[in-house]
Parts: structure tokens; C-alpha cells; sequence
């Protein structure tokens, strides 16, 4: 436990995000109403398993493992390779692809939705984590005429 707590925010947000947003693609998405004349009317549940969800799940995947090899084991893993500039562009994919898929889908539930704040939690991880890379360490803050400009709290 000590050992997670003393984990980045971005970190976190992956490691918590990543999972919850994989296991609820088995988790209803979409409630389809098929009409059937007069043999009645059937609600179908559909879960997040179809092309879209896929590509999801591939990114949560890759995402998760990336970001535990890097910040929990010590393997060495290529330096040539932006790590962190890869997993946000997954993130911010994966978050693309959540929102896309419920706003298309027929009958969307609730549960959807929620799952678009979680993806927007992974990306915001991994925004994060992208954000400790960068060299002026400060990406929010903006330069102006040589002299840099806090946001206001």
C-alpha cells in the first residue's frame, strides 16, 4: 500500500482507470428494443464487445501494461521510444473511441456514459504522466514575451 501511495496522481489514475474501464466492456452498453409484431417486444443487452470496444480494450491494455512496466518494475524497456508521448495518444484514442461509441450506439444506457468519465480518467492519467516529461515541467502554464504566466487558483 505504501508503495502505491507514494505513486504519481497519473499513475494512479491509469492503474485505477485502466482496469475499471476494461472490465466494463462486459457490462451492459446499449438496452435494444426489438419489436416483433404481435409476437411482443424484447429488450436486448448488448455489452461493449463490438469493433469499437475492441479497440478500446487493446488500447486499456496496452495503456495498463506500459505504464506498470515503466513506473513499477525495473525492466528496461527502449529509450528511443517516447513512452509517454505513446500512452497519452493511446489515452486520449481510447477516450475518442469511448465517447464515439456512445454517442452512435441505439439506446445507449447510463452505465455507457459513466464508462466515458472513466476513459476520461485514464486520459487524464496519462496527460498526466505525459506532463511530467516535458521539459519546462509546467505544460498548463503559458509563456508570455520571456516570462512565464501562472493560472490563477
Amino acid at each position: 500500500m505504501k508503495k502505491f501511495r507514494a505513486l504519481s496522481l497519473g499513475t494512479k489514475l491509469v492503474l485505477l482507470a485502466g482496469p475499471i474501464l476494461f472490465v466494463g466492456l462486459f457490462f451492459t452498453w446499449q438496452q435494444l428494443r426489438v419489436d416483433y409484431g404481435p409476437a411482443g417486444v424484447a429488450e436486448l443487452p448488448q455489452d461493449g464487445w463490438d469493433a469499437w470496444g475492441l479497440v478500446v480494450g487493446l488500447l486499456t491494455i496496452a495503456i495498463v501494461t506500459i505504464v506498470a512496466l515503466r513506473r513499477l518494475t525495473e525492466v528496461e524497456m527502449s529509450e528511443d521510444v517516447p513512452w509517454e508521448s505513446l500512452t497519452f495518444g493511446f489515452g486520449a484514442g481510447s477516450f475518442a473511441l469511448v465517447v464515439l461509441k456512445s454517442l452512435t450506439d441505439a439506446d445507449s444506457t447510463l452505465g455507457s456514459y459513466a464508462f466515458v468519465a472513466v476513459a476520461g480518467a485514464l486520459a487524464a492519467g496519462t496527460y498526466l504522466l505525459w506532463a511530467e516529461t516535458r521539459e519546462d515541467g509546467a505544460p498548463l502554464r503559458r509563456r508570455k514575451r520571456g516570462r512565464e504566466v501562472r493560472p490563477t487558483a
